[in-house]
């Protein structure tokens, strides 16, 4: 997550609703629980106990808010105080919604929904609906979250709570704004700042500012996303509130590193760093770290960047509870559940009083059931010797299926790491639309991982680009590319060579001598097939050399697709290696290059399972050449997964088109 929007409905409206009207200070959470403890009224004693819960995660301590608070809900429970003992549970959620625990947050709003409803409380239920759609929100289920922000906005608005109808539409905008529909979330936005305008309230506005930056970064208007940034800082700083301080010097910082600020990027992600450290706030602290590695990238301090990357992966693991969305369900059915018992059990007080005025029936109702019962008795002893047999059988698949299951899982967390690792080494979009005329990139591993790749460099004199396919796909196929894709960087910056044959000539001998080891009697002839073109910006020659894979160009005058054939053979060990071909190419304004792997035309698909073959991909290029280049891309997707239909991708692809100025 690259921003931090403010679950408004938790911050603006908790100390109206939850801290006792009669304090004027509030105190640390320590000496309010001191003097809960001290106070002899019982009602007194649990609202400030209630109060001492709302301090604590308001103001970052949440380990205590959880603590005292589950000892404070036994004391509400044995003096039956059921309103007191809702807003408590409804105070622990939000602490535990803090610190990333979704499915303990889930289990105390609904334990405290359920009470509410029942005691008829409107505030107190509006407040706690809108507490689980921001848990949905989180969890990226968008329109549950909107179902439960619009149930409390239309209570909010019945009763004419202002504070909370602007936290109501704030929290609406969150989810419109995740879900990229940023027009209508501002909408909302200004909704609520205009609410907190008129109510002179400074955390609901330090709020607004805040969501209203992120909205606006979004949308990549990044003066005025600094603008609310900058003044949703300035309230919390001015209200010691820590969590969004933390908040808001995140998302400064991302704007930064977004708007090119390097050094001022880097001072407010370590500053929102240590304070998330201090809170225990890991949904910010992953957010910082995955900053802080982007940072790294842009600066080219690539040790940084994978170390960032790497406790981003830490942070990420310890938040991803595979349980979460099971244990959601289990709530919402277990509230339903609660909700249908306790109608039964009213209409069996009903039935009862009844049966009283009835008893010669109710005696034989009373027979009838017990003779049931004993029946049922008898067949249950039969069914549980079976079900327990079953259950012995049952435990011991389950068991081993989980050991499979968590291997699988490990093997697959470690691909998806590998894959950022891959992903890292390729051209970021930002460096292709610097350095390249207009382009596209159509990039479709196989597997997770993919033995294709792409390559861009620039140098003071040229831009040298290229597409490979390495041997294989999958696992053995990325650990070729990186090889690989180190010995193209090492030709070009180490040995200094602009010249397509000069350079791959030395990609081939840094390959084969990287995977030759004869102390260990071990050789792999294993390489890559790769079209390479170096673009002369000073006088806007092309020269190109390729290895397997050719080099297309579609010339606008004559609205014809030339092909200028490759060497035959690979970048790597073969029975008769030569020095590769460089090719010089005079192309005109509007002439178009494609470099391809083979992957495309390998494809089977179509209505015989055939493969798509090199002829037909050429031929649709032409077929399609009056559409932009960046056009070309949706369409060559398309085609490629409607000829593939329900068949398996074969191999990686991996096309570049480049139009000429």
């Amino acid at each position: 997550m690259y921003y931090c929007v403010v679950k408004n409905s938790l911050l603006t409206i908790a100390l109206l609703l939850f801290f006792v009207p009669s304090r004027g200070q509030t105190g640390s959470t320590d000496s309010i629980y001191k003097l809960g403890k001290s106070e002899k009224n019982i009602r007194k004693k649990l609202l400030l106990l209630n109060e001492c819960i709302a301090n604590g995660w308001y103001y970052g301590d949440y380990d205590k808010a959880i603590s005292y608070g589950k000892e404070s809900l036994k004391l509400a429970h044995k003096y039956k105080q059921d309103s007191i003992a809702s807003l408590m549970d409804n105070n622990i959620g939000i602490a535990y919604d803090y610190k990333g625990n979704y499915s303990q947050a889930l289990a105390h709003f609904f334990k405290a929904l359920r009470v509410a409803e029942r005691i008829k409380d409107k505030n107190n239920e509006a407040y706690i609906l809108s507490n689980i759609g921001l848990i949905y929100n989180n969890e990226e289920q968008y329109e549950k979250a909107l179902w439960y922000h619009q149930k409390s906005l239309k209570i909010r608005r019945q009763l004419k709570f202002q504070r909370g109808i602007s936290a109501s539409v704030n929290n609406m905008a969150i989810v419109f704004m995740n879900q990229e529909k940023y027009e209508k979330a501002i909408h909302y936005y200004h909704e609520a700042l205009a609410i907190d305008l008129e109510l002179k309230d400074s955390v609901g506005l330090a709020d607004d500012y805040n969501n209203l930056g992120v909205c606006y970064q979004q949308k990549k208007d990044f003066k005025k996303s600094e603008y609310y940034q900058l003044k949703s800082l300035e309230l919390r700083q001015r209200l010691h509130q820590h969590l969004g301080v933390a908040t808001s010097k995140l998302n400064l910082g991302v704007l930064a590193v977004k708007s090119g600020k390097l050094t001022e990027a880097e001072k407010y992600l370590n500053e929102s760093m240590a304070a998330a450290k201090k809170l225990g706030a890991k949904e910010i602290l992953k957010s910082v770290y995955q900053s802080l590695s982007e940072l790294g990238d842009k600066r080219g301090d690539f040790k940084s960047a994978f170390e960032y990357l790497h406790l981003f992966n830490q942070v990420e693991k310890e938040l991803a509870n595979e349980d979460n969305i099971r244990k959601q369900t289990q709530e919402e059915m277990n509230y339903k559940f609660d909700k249908e018992r306790e109608t039964q059990r009213l209409n069996q007080l009903a039935t009862a009083l009844e049966n009283k005025k009835k008893q010669e029936q109710a005696l034989i109702i009373n027979w009838a059931i017990a003779i049931v019962g004993i029946l049922v008795l008898a067949f249950s002893l039969v069914l549980y010797r079976r079900w327990n047999e079953a259950k012995k059988q049952k435990v011991i698949i389950e068991e081993k299926n989980r050991q499979v299951e968590e291997k699988n899982h490990e093997i697959l967390d470690s691909i998806t790491y590998a894959k950022r690792i891959q992903t890292a080494i390729l051209p970021s979009s930002q460096l292709r639309a610097k350095v390249l005329p207009e382009h596209f990139v159509l990039y479709e591993p196989k597997d997770i991982v993919a033995g294709d790749f792409y390559w861009l460099e620039e140098t003071d004199d040229s831009i040298i680009f290229a597409v490979a396919d390495c041997t294989g796909h999958g696992v053995p196929g990325a650990m070729m590319s990186v090889v690989c894709h180190n010995a193209l960087n090492r030709s070009v910056k180490e040995f200094g060579l602009r010249d397509p044959g000069s350079i791959l000539d030395k990609t081939r001998e840094l390959i084969v001598d990287e995977l030759s080891k004869e102390e260990e009697d071990i050789e792999i002839s294993d390489g890559m097939d790769i079209s390479l073109c170096t673009w002369n910006k000073s006088t806007n020659e092309i020269t190109w050399a390729g290895a397997n894979n050719p080099l297309w160009i579609w010339k606008k005058e004559s609205q014809d697709m030339l092909e200028i054939k490759p060497n035959k053979q690979p970048i790597g060990k073969h029975f008769d290696m030569k020095p590769f071909t460089t090719h010089s190419v005079e192309l005109r304004k509007g002439d178009r290059i494609y470099l391809i792997t083979d992957g495309y035309a390998d494809q089977f698909g179509g209505p015989d399972s055939k493969k798509f073959k090199a002829k037909n991909l050429k031929n649709l290029l032409v077929q399609i050449s009056n559409e932009k280049i960046n056009r070309q891309i949706d369409i060559l997707r398309t085609t490629f997964f409607n000829w593939k239909g329900d068949l398996e991708q074969i191999d990686d692809v991996c096309i570049m088109g480049i139009e000429i100025e």
